[in-house]
C-alpha cells in the first residue's frame, strides 16, 4: 500500500540517519550501534522511495 507522504519520511530518515552518524563519531565507544540504527533508518527511506513497498 502506498503511503501518502513518502516525500516527508524520506526526509524525516534522512535527518535520522544523520543524527546518528554525528553520534556515533561523538561516542565511539557506542558507533557500532548507532550505525546500526542509522542503517535501518536508511532502509525506511529506501521503503518510503519505493512507496512503502517493502524492499528486498
Amino acid at each position: 500500500m502506498p503511503i501518502s507522504n513518502a516525500a516527508r519520511w524520506t526526509e524525516i530518515c534522512e535527518i535520522q540517519t544523520k543524527l546518528m552518524r554525528e553520534l556515533a563519531n561523538q561516542f565511539p565507544q557506542r558507533s557500532q550501534q548507532l550505525n546500526h540504527i542509522a542503517d535501518g533508518w536508511q532502509g525506511v527511506k529506501k521503503q518510503a522511495q519505493s512507496n512503502g513497498v517493502p524492499v528486498r
